[in-house]
């Protein structure tokens, strides 16, 4: 065999490899699609159960500390104004769900980068 011909081979060899392995990534794709939006179903399902309360003082009291931070934190997020005081602040937020921090929004990303991280493991090793 010439040296042309046995270029040529490998090339097929490569391009059959190359077709498979996009095969391999497209189903992994949708797996991980397909799995993706039934989580993302199951949660909004889920927040869709639970039932709508009133916040109270207590409630901020302890994710804020004192008024002056939950104050601050609902007029970061919303754009709350209101005169000073518990009563009236919590006329303001009512039906404002509480602002959710910068670590809690990075808290939340790291469980969903954990959860796609095992399904993508669970797939390949199915493949």
């Amino acid at each position: 065999m010439s040296r042309f011909s046995k270029l040529i081979e490998e090339l097929e060899d490569l391009q059959q490899q190359d077709i498979k392995n996009s095969a391999k990534v497209f189903s992994i794709t949708a797996t991980l699609s397909t799995q993706l939006q039934e989580l993302l179903t199951s949660v909004e399902n889920s927040n869709k159960a639970l039932p709508k309360r009133k916040i109270t003082q207590e409630d901020l009291i302890k994710r804020y500390g004192n008024y002056n931070n939950a104050y601050a934190a609902y007029q970061k997020a919303y754009g709350v104004k209101c005169k000073k005081g518990w009563k009236y602040f919590l006329k303001a937020i009512e039906g404002l769900s509480p602002p959710v921090s910068l670590e809690e929004r990075v808290n939340k990303l790291e469980e969903t980068v954990k959860i796609l991280v095992k399904i993508l493991i669970e797939n390949e090793t199915k493949i």
